[in-house]
């Protein structure tokens, strides 16, 4: 039943694309231009610098600092709290794809691994104040509302996901890091080949949705976000009830975002399960805490 279900839809995509080809290649060039204009300059160089941190082992020396504080924290190591500071720095999906780098070099097992997944795949503060409080509600200070709703969301579903003696004794040793020309070298090729996955995600979601509200005049922003982020928030209401739709879709990220996500672990063999379960609890507590919040700001 399955089968024929996906079957149907792809189906009637298809005949969409034929029927309103002007309509989708307008959504495609831009889905291009976004790429070009927001998506590829504040990832690329991000996406660069991170590789190099993890392959370089400064990921390993950033979490002796970090683990007194950040392990009763988040329940995991000082290594793999660097990808929760570097996932809520860059946003999506930095923390997947620093969670998946630690991982693949061994940095980290794979049961620390799929914890992280549950909460450091976070939504950065560019995003969040530019996008959602400016953007959405005029605001600055209301997008460092939810983003400090998003981060204590995420740090919850660290505490509520985390697993008595889950932390591994010892791990494999690591191979010597690499020289930095080569280290960097790799770094832009992973790079570039993750932003053509990420890139042609927001294009293909971005058609999808255009069509969608070309033949059925959805319009609703929880719905859209739920699919495609950006397209969700800039449609809410600058209201109470548009500020808590607002911190559960940031915490959700959307099936783009999923997608993308699941793009730049393709090679880890990690499961996206606990990503999914734990976005969706984060979803569910960043509206409790905007309820809370939205009291004494509305």
């Amino acid at each position: 039943m399955k089968r024929y279900v996906t079957g149907g839809i792809l189906v009637l995509l298809m005949a969409a694309l034929l029927w309103d080809n002007q309509v989708a290649a307008q959504a495609v060039r831009d889905g291009l231009a976004l790429c070009a204009r927001s998506v590829i300059p504040s990832l690329f160089p991000f996406f660069v610098a991170v590789s190099c941190f993890t392959a370089l082992g400064l990921a390993d020396a950033c979490g002796r600092l970090l683990s007194p504080v950040m392990g009763p924290l988040l329940g995991c190591s000082g290594t793999g709290s660097a990808a929760f500071l570097l996932g809520l720095l860059g946003g999506y999906p930095v923390g997947g794809r620093t969670v998946g780098q630690l991982y693949e070099s061994g940095a980290i097992d794979r049961g620390e691994a799929e914890h992280l997944l549950a909460f450091c795949n976070n939504c950065g503060p560019s995003f969040v104040l530019g996008i959602a409080g400016v953007g959405c509600f005029g605001s600055t200070r209301m997008g460092v509302y939810l983003y400090l709703i998003h981060v204590t969301a995420a740090v919850l579903v660290a505490q509520l996901h985390r697993r008595p003696n889950a932390l591994p004794s010892h791990l494999p040793a690591r191979p010597p890091a690499p020289p930095l020309t080569v280290a960097f070298i790799r770094s832009v090729t992973a790079g570039a080949q993750t932003m053509v996955h990420v890139c042609a995600f927001v294009v293909f979601f971005l058609v999808a949705l255009r069509l969608m509200v070309c033949h059925t005049g959805l319009s609703n922003p929880v719905v859209i976000g739920t699919i495609e982020l950006t397209g969700g928030i800039l449609r809410l209401q600058p209201d109470r009830g548009g500020f808590l739709a607002a911190a559960g879709l940031l915490s959700w990220g959307g099936l783009s975002v999923h997608c993308q996500t699941a793009a730049v672990l393709r090679d880890s063999g990690l499961s996206l399960r606990s990503c999914v379960t734990g976005k969706l609890l984060q979803a569910a507590i960043s509206v409790i805490l905007a309820a809370l919040v939205s009291r004494w700001i509305f």
